[in-house]
């Protein structure tokens, strides 16, 4: 395969198919699991994404790298994002305003999905209010 095959995967494939997946858990009925990640991040419990390790090791072991390097790549930023918010302030703020407002930003790797699917909003419920 060639790298340019992996960097459109991991980079603009990817971060739609997040997207994609992360919309259709919002919608009703909410799975309880993603319902509970939302209410560890208001109580600030520990949020562990580990659910993904045994999905990254079975796409791997079917020989669906890009998908398991995809799968990885959203783990990976998600806790960054979760743990250290200094490191990419852009997507932190992106992923805390969907905690506050689980109808918009769907994307965690990325904000382009967002954009492209009208699903984007750069302000906070309480900024809203003032503008």
């Amino acid at each position: 395969m060639s790298l340019l095959y992996y960097v459109f995967g991991l980079f603009v494939a990817g971060p739609v198919i997040e997207w994609g997946i992360h919309y259709a858990i919002h919608r009703p009925p909410p799975l309880v699991y993603h319902k509970n990640h939302h209410l560890a991040y208001y109580k600030k419990d520990p949020i562990y994404e580990i659910w993904v390790i045994p999905v990254i090791y079975f796409l791997y072991l079917l020989g669906c790298y890009i998908a398991a390097l995809g799968f990885a790549k959203y783990t990976v930023v998600h806790n960054l994002i979760h743990y250290f918010p200094g490191l990419f302030p852009k997507l932190t703020r992106h992923h805390e305003i969907h905690h506050e407002n689980p109808k918009v930003n769907f994307a965690v790797s990325a904000t382009f999905p967002d954009t492209f699917f009208n699903t984007r909003s750069k302000y906070f419920p309480s900024e809203l209010k003032k503008i």
